[in-house]
């Protein structure tokens, strides 16, 4: 009877937590489908009118595709870095992985606006602010220690065994890798690949130190709640959250399949 009442409590709690988490989100995007010339909840009318507002405004236009051009260029790039460095620290020498472990997922750890002004400061003297090249760059200091976790686990959880029977077999190393190492940790390289979109796609406070005629989708959001409070910025935000959901839930969706094909 305890037990019932515990698990009773504990999923009462998680619930709590979700809409806690969950409920503002669904309200923005209730609100950003608003017919009106201002945001109210529940909203007067429905339509898809801010939406087409956006996509027709090209300031907002070209925040976006600043956003996803360079989201999408830094997803293979911090897989390929991320998983190269995971594979290093998975097969390096004993004594500096945890120190390089460390050094490497740092960026999760610290303070964005510590990185940020870090990077700015690295980024002034030699003209990288301000450029697509230095917010790839910025951008992947902090998507590939998501890599590097996701990929780390995969491996953790890899039969290391099938590796060293292809090698038995003829096959080289870097063949034995491509061939059967990165088959089998697939779904650590889509998640990283997720995580890594989203955190760029998202990211605003580094970016926000390194831009002055460049912008973003965070940013001209930033820039727009300065002056006042549209429905197209949460028209904006609203197309942030379904991108975001789709991927998680995508994501969530292969791990289900994947654990449901290993019970099988």
């Amino acid at each position: 009877m305890n037990e019932n009442r515990i698990g009773f409590l504990v999923g009462t709690i998680a619930v709590a937590v979700m809409v806690f988490l969950v409920l503002p989100q669904v309200i923005l995007l209730i609100q950003s489908f608003t017919a009106e010339d201002y945001l109210s909840f529940p909203p007067k009318a429905f339509g898809l009118r801010w939406y087409a507002a956006i996509f027709q405004d090209e300031t907002w236009r070209k925040a976006l595709g600043t956003s996803l051009l360079i989201a999408v260029l830094v997803t293979p790039l911090a897989v390929v870095i991320g998983t190269a460095a995971a594979i290093g620290l998975d097969r390096g020498p004993m004594k500096m992985r945890k120190a390089m472990r460390t050094a490497l997922v740092s960026p999760m750890i610290l303070p964005h606006v510590v990185l940020g002004m870090a990077i700015y400061r690295v980024f002034l003297p030699i003209r990288f602010d301000d450029t697509i090249s230095g917010f790839l760059i910025a951008h992947l200091v902090l998507c590939v220690p998501y890599v590097i976790v996701t990929v780390g686990a995969s491996l953790q959880g890899m039969d290391r065994s099938l590796e060293q029977a292809a090698q038995s077999l003829g096959a080289s190393m870097p063949v034995a890798l491509w061939r059967v190492v990165l088959p089998l940790i697939r779904p650590g390289l889509i998640a990283g690949a997720v995580f890594a979109f989203i955190t760029s796609f998202d990211e605003f406070i580094v970016t926000y130190f390194l831009a002055s005629r460049q912008t973003t989708a965070p940013i001209q959001i930033f820039s727009s709640l300065s002056y006042q409070l549209e429905p197209s910025i949460a028209a904006v935000s609203g197309l942030t959250l379904v991108v975001t959901a789709a991927l998680s839930g995508l994501l969530i969706l292969r791990g289900s399949m994947a654990g449901t094909a290993g019970v099988a």
